[in-house]
């Protein structure tokens, strides 16, 4: 069974991590997820137990050490449990993760001691609080996953349950034997093979967008979707960029979620300055409001919501026309 560790300080981001912790036990089981709080500055802070708790460390198979915007705090004193616990892992070969929440940058090496200076060229994953939460756990999750393995409990489970849209049957038969809402059975692309169709969805629609995915894939063309092909540490935002750059289709999964979505109306943008093809699909029969109306408004649609195979037929054929073209 893997042990995993959330360590953070009790005044920058216990609230938060008890989020994340909630997600991971969900996912992974209770016997494998350990939280930590330690505040060096808290008088009733009970030092009998902290030989326990570095010897947790010392023998998980990974840390996650929440970084909030006071992390810093205390960081320099010889005493604060928090260093001495990354000191502990990083001294034990421990995998150490930085895990960015409510807004928090990456410490410098330079404002680090020197025991834990390593600490800061660890790559970092970022949890926003907001709409954001639940892609971004589930990123951290598969990130996980990558390093130490999944458990037996919820192999198949979505993830995170967030109300996201419900797949027909039928779509789930297309291009996959078994639904697979975490992806976890499609490999990452060859180095060198760029991904030239670029997935962009609301993160309430991540389920079907993946699913959506495997379709495609399985006919041959290659995607590249977030919950997939941005690296644990990776930065999300220049993730985005540069898969649009590289990409010469952008497939915009659309459902009353999309309207909602600030990042899917940035992605737009990056991907008329880039002159890619833009290939809307509703997957609901719901309009774009009028931010989104302006931008697609000479697009082609494709109708999800009614025959899903002859409308998976018609944008395979309409995506390899601009792939070959």
């Amino acid at each position: 069974m893997s042990k995993i560790v959330i360590c953070c300080r009790t005044s920058d981001s216990f609230g938060i991590s008890g989020r994340i912790f909630d997600c991971l036990v969900k996912h992974f089981g209770r016997g494998s997820i350990f939280l930590d709080d330690l505040n060096a500055t808290d008088s009733q802070f009970d030092w009998k137990r902290f030989g326990g708790i570095q010897d947790r460390a010392r023998q998980a198979d990974i840390v996650l050490a929440s970084v909030g915007q006071y992390w810093l705090n205390g960081i320099q004193d010889e005493d604060d449990p928090v260093r001495k616990i990354i000191r502990t892992a990083l001294e034990a070969g421990v995998v150490v993760t930085p895990v960015l929440v409510n807004g928090a940058r990456m410490p410098a090496a330079e404002q680090l001691p020197q025991d834990i200076k390593n600490f800061a060229f660890r790559n970092a994953t970022v949890i926003d609080p907001g709409p954001n939460f639940d892609s971004h756990v589930e990123r951290l999750i598969r990130s996980i996953e990558s390093l130490v393995g999944s458990t037996d409990a919820n192999k198949s489970a979505p993830l995170i349950q967030s109300g996201r849209t419900e797949i027909p049957e039928s779509m789930a038969r297309l291009g996959a034997s078994q639904p697979s809402p975490a992806l976890q059975r499609l490999n990452p692309a060859p180095a060198g093979n760029t991904a030239q169709i670029f997935i962009s969805h609301s993160s309430h629609d991540c389920q079907i967008a993946e699913t959506i995915v495997q379709a495609l894939e399985f006919r041959g063309l290659r995607c590249w979707i977030s919950s997939r092909d941005v690296a644990g540490g990776e930065n999300y935002q220049e993730a985005i960029v540069h898969a649009i750059r590289n990409a010469k289709i952008m497939l915009l999964v659309f459902t009353d979620n999309a309207n909602n979505s600030d990042e899917i109306k940035k992605e737009l943008v990056l991907a008329s300055r880039n002159k890619l093809t833009v290939i809307p699909v509703r997957i609901e029969d719901v309009l774009p409001n009028d931010a989104l109306d302006f931008e697609l408004a000479t697009r082609q649609w494709i109708n999800f919501f009614g025959d899903w195979e002859r409308a998976l037929d018609t944008l395979c054929k309409r995506a390899s026309g601009i792939l070959q073209g």
